[in-house]
């Protein structure tokens, strides 16, 4: 130490000791901490040369006077307060003993590790200050109301934050907020009240935050604590307290816009969710792309990507809250193109969000038209008979009565109005759960027509005046619902029907499917219709169409019997087999595997095409593909050649992909952004492609065919006739982008 710094320390010592009234042992012990920054006791004792058992009491009693903060930590730790704070009310007689101190003060990186504890009202202010001013996106404050002015003028400098406020201390009988609304800064984006007695709690960015307990409370002690935490994981505790408990049940204050304006990030999900259930009253949901960072929910692995927003769940007295995106995968890819998002710490989704950007995405089309699509659809519009319903056809099997639903509800003193959203369904039972009343849900049944396989196919062929032959359980005697409908076409009954209570949503679709317990199979076929009865409705019909193995379990056994006892005997047999397996996660292995062998043995004396979305698709892969096959031929090209069957069709609403012996195709379909009805989609693009097998089309100009018969019936909620299927058609293009 030089000369001049030992006079240095000399005038500090006796100014602290003249006039801070301090030992000369608190003099040493303040000096060191001074000098050398954050310590432990023991250091302190060897810097300071003051014994180690009067440094703890000496610590004790600076901490008191405000010289001295302790960091709550083993082994614990000491540093000296700010000078310029500790020394402020002797500041005037103490100028050149600042100027000194200032010159030595080292800054405490260490209160930025993790967690630092304060008991000094004026360092807990200055962290304070410090994380509003330093916040980045995104503020979170939960405030007691008689501390708003103490930070009110920071936070009206926090312009480019989110920023939400929580003034709690508010008291119940307080029906006029508008002075105190006046009071709060309009940087404040959000603002809500609470009656209760809450600690001040300020997270910022999800990274940083301060936790103050307040006096009052029966575990606070005689002086104020502050914790400061910059651990990001303890922070994330913090912030979900306040975002998930007290946010949720504070009273709302109306303070400036509501309305979001876009594009937008989040940090928290909810938040998103939130501005989007605004949003979406007045905009289509798919109006909005979402993109997101996060992680793999299976798999921990780090995630980024984007989408079409198609749905999402969010109540805030709900802790569950995601969305449903679409990522647009291509119409022959097999994995679903729709992924679901949660928040961090979600598990029954597919990936967690730490952060999420919300913009409009501008697009009345959701895709253009390809080369190939362009090509086919030329192909299909040359194709196209002059005249539709000069051919017979046979559907059957599965057959049921829909008893089509929706669910009410009614508000005291008003009319019984339809749950249109399924999220408001949900939330309905959500309440419920936190009742203590059984859940009662009221609906009432809108209509009762024919449905299954049988009814759905046998509709859109009825419509384009086809002689259609309905084989399948339509009741005992015949429900009246399938003589109403198919009053001009043969109906041949296997059995007692059942019925399907169908409660729809303009969003998504609810079944209650009543199992028939007559298992049909080919003995109760033939005990029903003898073969050669059975033979003349299927003798010159342009197509059988038969589905689904969902609903008739037995169905091998009976594509066995068609093969060996019927199509020996027909002197005309039809030219296409249709097969619509329907949902199969049910069956094990073995089961595909060994209805697959039925299915190639009746290929074998008449081309079978099976049909399948996505969801089906995987399953039979799973079930059929080894491992250690080639994998760079397309899924659905090594599916048609593990059942050996001569097509293979994979469909979702974004388009189809075929694969027979020669070649994979592809068809776009033209996207609906707010389609008048979504129940029987898939029921009616089999029917457009059993259509365009019967009258002889071309693969490519087929799939468009079943496109447009699918599509008309979600813009029109009807099957088309053939005027509106031939229109649709030629309109087919136009419902794309612009190239």
């Amino acid at each position: 130490m030089t000369a001049e710094d030992e006079a240095k320390m000399a005038l500090l010592r006796e100014t602290m000791e003249a006039n801070a009234d301090f030992t000369t042992y608190e003099t040493e012990v303040y000096l060191a901490l001074v000098r050398g920054g954050a310590q432990t006791f023991t250091e302190v004792a060897e810097t300071s040369d003051v014994p180690k058992q009067r440094v703890y009491d000496i610590v004790d009693d600076l901490q008191n006077r405000g010289f001295v903060e302790v960091i709550d930590d083993y082994p614990k730790k000491a540093y000296a307060v700010d000078p310029s704070e500790a020394i402020s009310s002797i500041r005037d007689r103490l100028s050149q003993a600042e100027e000194y101190l200032e010159e030595l003060y080292d800054t405490i990186d260490t209160v930025e590790s993790g967690i630092a504890l304060f008991k000094s009202e004026s360092t807990i202010q200055k962290y304070v200050r410090e994380l509003l001013q330093t916040a980045e996106r995104d503020i979170f404050l939960l405030l007691p109301i008689d501390r708003l002015q103490s930070v009110a003028d920071i936070l009206s400098q926090c312009e480019e934050q989110q920023l939400r406020l929580i003034l709690s201390n508010v008291s119940p009988e307080s029906n006029d907020v508008s002075e105190l609304d006046a009071a709060v800064p309009d940087t404040v984006d959000e603002l809500r009240v609470v009656s209760t007695s809450e600690d001040f709690v300020l997270t910022v960015d999800r990274r940083r935050g301060m936790y103050w307990v307040q006096e009052g409370h029966e575990y606070h002690e005689s002086e104020g604590q502050g914790y400061y935490v910059t651990n990001p994981s303890l922070t994330m505790v913090l912030d979900r307290f306040v975002s998930e408990s007290i946010w949720p049940l504070a009273r709302t204050v109306e303070h400036g816009s509501r309305r979001p304006s876009l594009p937008k990030e989040y940090i928290r999900i909810r938040d998103c969710l939130a501005d989007i259930s605004v949003l979406t009253e007045s905009r289509p949901v798919d109006s909005f792309t979402v993109s997101i960072d996060g992680y793999d929910t299976q798999t921990g692995e780090t995630v980024s990507l984007e989408g079409t927003l198609t749905s999402y769940y969010y109540t805030e007295y709900d802790i569950r809250a995601s969305f449903t995106l679409s990522t647009e995968s291509a119409a022959n890819d097999v994995e679903s193109s729709l992924v679901t998002v949660g928040g961090v710490g979600t598990r029954n989704v597919d990936y967690a969000a730490h952060n999420i950007e919300l913009r409009e995405n501008g697009v009345t089309h959701a895709d253009e038209l390809d080369s190939e699509t362009a090509r086919h659809l030329e192909t299909c519009r040359s194709e196209l008979p002059t005249e539709f319903g000069n051919e017979s056809v046979v559907t059957c099997f599965d057959a049921f009565i829909d008893r089509i639903r929706e669910f009410v509800t009614r508000k005291p003193g008003t009319d019984y109005e339809r749950i249109r959203k399924f999220d408001d369904f949900r939330e309905a039972l959500v309440r419920f759960e936190a009742s203590e009343m059984a859940p009662r849900i009221e609906w009432r049944e809108t209509d009762t027509e024919p449905g299954g396989h049988v009814a759905h196919v046998g509709g859109v062929f009825d419509e384009l005046r086809y002689d259609v032959t309905l084989l399948g359980q339509l009741g005992n005697p015949i429900r009246s619902e399938f003589t109403r409908e198919f009053r001009d076409q043969q109906l041949i009954s296997l059995g007692q029907t059942t019925s399907t209570d169908y409660v729809w949503f303009e969003d998504r679709k609810f079944l209650l499917t009543e199992p028939n317990p007559e298992i049909l199979d080919w003995d109760r076929v033939t005990d029903r219709i003898d073969v050669t009865t059975l033979a003349e409705h299927v003798n010159d019909a342009a197509i059988l169409t038969m589905g689904t193995w969902f609903a008739t379990p037995e169905l091998p056994d009976i594509l066995d019997g068609l093969r060996t006892e019927l199509w020996p005997i027909l002197n005309s047999p039809p030219p296409h087999v249709h097969i619509h397996p329907g949902e199969i996660s049910q069956l094990s292995d073995a089961e595909i595997r060994a209805g697959c062998e039925s299915i190639a043995a009746l290929d074998d004396i008449v081309p079978v095409t099976v049909t399948a979305n996505r969801s089906e698709t995987r399953r039979f892969r799973d079930a059929l593909v080894m491992d250690d096959s080639d994998s760079s031929s397309p899924t659905v090209e090594q599916v048609r050649d593990e059942i050996g069957i001569t097509r293979f069709v994979l469909h979702s609403q974004r388009g189809a992909t075929l694969a027979s012996p020669d070649e994979v195709i592809s068809v776009k379909a033209p996207q609906v952004v707010n389609p008048r009805q979504i129940r029987n989609v898939t029921a009616h693009f089999i029917s457009g492609l059993a259509l365009g097998l019967a009258e002889g089309l071309s693969d490519g100009a087929a799939l468009v065919l079943a496109n447009s018969v699918a599509g008309y019936f979600m813009r029109h909620d009807k099957a088309p006739t053939p005027q509106e299927l031939r229109s649709f058609v030629a309109e087919y293009d136009s419902f794309f982008a612009e190239s």
